[in-house]
């Protein structure tokens, strides 16, 4: 096992920041090419499409599992997943949609705080003031960037609030089929799942795409597949506690898409609510960290 500070350790940990760094400007770009392609399309038909090419991306490791591999155990389970997927994601691009990429952002960075929370209650995880102090920083950051009283909060910004909570819920269901399922399994059914679960609600909105369309929808669906995967591989290379701070940089990244792309400025009050999520992600991280050691 490797020391905290050997250069193994380190030159790993500085890998997983520069997956962890990629990862925030991809999703930063793909943001904006969801905005872009709903100036003509309901959010229920990108993340029709999305779930589309997603699920054509799994074909070749469908293909290559066998079939105790891609049995399902918990079908009710992953039937939720889906119903989840295609409501946070639905959630979150009208979201994208309706405030800055940048306020967004870091309201999204709620997720692992709205986690943490209800890790308490569903999994009877360890119930200490440090982790109920660090709900509430994260809140009170959420609180500065909506600042509820002194500007009407919008719907928007209530939407990609709700949606990090369904992605919390999502995440911890993730790790109860993952105890009996393979990671496949987790990721291919909700997948093909959504596909008719947006495309009912899609067909009342629908417009149909031209090649153009369908070269956006294909860009979005691969920035989104390379953003997962290279947050994926952040966490895998690097410490939790090295890697989760720099999912800041993916706020200074929406930011600076926001700018150039929209010409939005953020304020400093999304800077401010936005640093205090990450430190709460962040002291989250280290707690996390010391409680499997």
């Amino acid at each position: 096992m490797n020391s905290p500070n050997s250069p193994k350790a380190v030159n790993q940990n500085l890998l997983g920041m520069a997956w962890m760094m990629l990862g925030g400007a991809v999703f930063s770009v793909n943001f904006s090419v969801i905005r872009i392609l709903s100036a003509d399309f309901h959010v229920f038909e990108i993340v029709f499409f999305r779930n589309i090419f997603g699920f054509i991306v799994l074909i070749p490791f469908l293909m290559r599992a066998g079939r105790v591999e891609l049995w399902p155990k918990r079908p009710v389970l992953l039937t939720g997943r889906a119903v989840m997927q295609v409501t946070g994601l639905s959630l979150w691009y009208f979201g994208l949609t309706a405030i800055p990429l940048a306020d967004a952002t870091a309201l999204g960075l709620l997720e692992p705080i709205f986690a943490a929370l209800f890790a308490i209650f569903f999994f009877k995880e360890k119930n200490s003031l440090g982790r109920w102090l660090v709900v509430v920083l994260g809140l009170v950051g959420s609180l500065i960037i909506v600042r509820p009283g002194l500007e009407e909060v919008s719907l928007g910004a209530v939407s990609v609030v709700v949606s990090a909570v369904i992605w919390a819920v999502y995440v911890l269901n993730g790790k109860v089929l993952t105890r009996t399922d393979s990671a496949l399994v987790v990721v291919a059914y909700p997948t093909a799942l959504v596909v008719p679960l947006a495309l009912i609600p899609a067909l009342f909105f629908w417009q149909t795409p031209s090649l153009i369309d369908y070269a956006w929808f294909i860009l979005a669906g691969t920035l989104s597949s390379i953003a997962n995967y290279a947050l994926t591989k952040a966490y895998q290379v690097g410490d939790v506690t090295a890697v989760a701070p720099i999912g800041f940089t993916r706020l200074i990244f929406s930011a600076m898409v926001g700018y150039l792309v929209f010409a939005e400025i953020p304020v400093v009050w999304v800077w401010l609510g936005g640093g205090l999520i990450v430190v709460a992600g962040t002291i989250l991280a280290h707690m996390e960290s010391k409680d499997r050691a």
